[in-house]
């Protein structure tokens, strides 16, 4: 078996907020694109460097400087996998959106819990830097996913309103069910859990 990565990169400050924009991004997704690693573009990995690849980069957050970044990840049905990721990619393009790391992935079951995310179908991930039209970029980005019947990542979220969230978990309800029998009193809340109506009162 292949080993792990054993001596990740540092990343020893915060960068400043301007390096990471739209050009930036390009050039690096260019490079990245054209480099052929020795072992050539198919070779075997160690599971853990392919699952994780951001845990060879200690303080990777530092990359987008003071301000943050917002992660997105959303989920779509295969039916209309490819229209529904071209259509999220055309929104960013067409809002000069700048993602640093790109996820794709395929799901082929359900998860077994109320407020699950995986279902069969395409998985996006994508992390931006912080900003006010950041915000407004991905509240379109989760109307297009619900429009195609997905779903966002809840453990990534920071701009899901309440009706989207419902929308898109069917089985909210049997959950607050559930929550209003083992915390009568609603001493389990959150921010999100206020923003998405989930506290037990």
């Amino acid at each position: 078996m292949l080993d792990p990565v054993s001596h990740p990169v540092n990343v020893p400050f915060e960068f400043p907020g301007f390096l990471l924009n739209r050009h930036s991004v390009r050039v690096f997704n260019e490079a990245y694109f054209r480099r052929i690693p020795k072992e050539g573009r198919t070779r075997r990995i160690h599971a853990e460097k392919f699952l994780f690849p951001l845990d060879a980069i200690h303080n990777w957050n530092r990359m987008y400087g003071r301000k943050g970044v917002f992660q997105f990840q959303c989920i779509v049905p295969p039916t209309d996998g490819k229209r529904a990721i071209s259509s999220l990619m055309y929104e960013i393009l067409g809002a000069k959106g700048a993602s640093f790391l790109a996820v794709l992935k395929y799901m082929d079951r359900r998860g077994l819990g109320m407020l699950s995310f995986p279902m069969p179908g395409f998985s996006l991930a994508l992390d931006f830097p912080c900003s006010p039209e950041t915000r407004q970029l991905i509240e379109r980005l989760q109307d297009i996913v619900l429009a195609y019947g997905g779903r966002i990542y809840l453990a990534k979220d920071a701009c899901l309103s309440h009706t989207q969230f419902e929308a898109m978990y069917p089985e909210v309800e049997r959950f607050k069910t559930v929550l209003r029998r083992v915390d009568p009193h609603g001493l389990m809340q959150s921010d999100m859990s206020r923003r998405l109506n989930l506290s037990a009162r």
